[in-house]
């Protein structure tokens, strides 16, 4: 097996209001605007456009899950080495995909905008908007080592086969963990 990470990198679409404005909020509820959590979403993420650039990385993530086993450290999976080429080239699809979707969304963002100005009334700030969303969207991969590191091997052989030990660990508790394979519930987002 051979660990993976995937990551996503998204345009976050919900802000938080400035001081003055959950103030203003919380005066019409008669309420101390300190004691008020309030934000804004800037963009409607039910739009067609949006749903598609949503829809790939719940491919991704999907795929990612039915051809992996969990792992006990966050964000990694266990993947046959015998699947890593298929991996990359499902992968690259994936993102290849993702740009198109993107792209498709960029061309719909001047639109998406004006709705938003008009739902917002006096909260909307067009400073909350990036000129375009090429590039506000990715999805990255790896294959990180989760093997003891070789140096130890001559630096310390107490500390390396100690390593070694809580690797293998891992490996046996990965076995033992459910699969969740039909899971799309996945923390793994990051980025902003």
């Amino acid at each position: 097996m051979a660990a993976a990470r995937v990551s996503f990198t998204r345009f976050g679409t919900r802000k938080t209001l400035t001081p003055e404005q959950k103030a203003e909020a919380a005066d019409a509820f008669g309420a101390e605007g300190q004691c008020l959590s309030a934000g804004k979403k800037l963009l409607d993420t039910r739009h067609p456009r949006f749903k598609a650039v949503t829809a790939v990385r719940h491919a991704t993530v999907e795929y990612w899950r039915s051809l992996s086993l969990p792992f006990p450290e966050p964000g990694i999976r266990l993947i046959p080495q015998d699947r890593l080429d298929e991996f990359q080239e499902r992968l690259t699809g994936f993102k290849t995909a993702l740009d198109a979707a993107v792209r498709d969304l960029d061309r719909h963002f001047d639109a998406l905008k004006d709705a938003a100005r008009e739902r917002l009334g006096r909260l909307f700030n067009p400073h909350d908007y990036p000129v375009t969303l090429i590039g506000l969207f990715d999805v990255a991969w790896d294959i990180p080592s989760v093997q003891a590191p070789d140096y130890l091997r001559e630096l310390n052989p107490a500390l390396y086969r100690a390593e070694c030990q809580r690797v293998q660990a891992r490996f046996e508790e990965a076995v033992r963990l459910p699969s969740r394979r039909s899971s799309t519930n996945w923390p793994g987002w990051s980025g902003t």
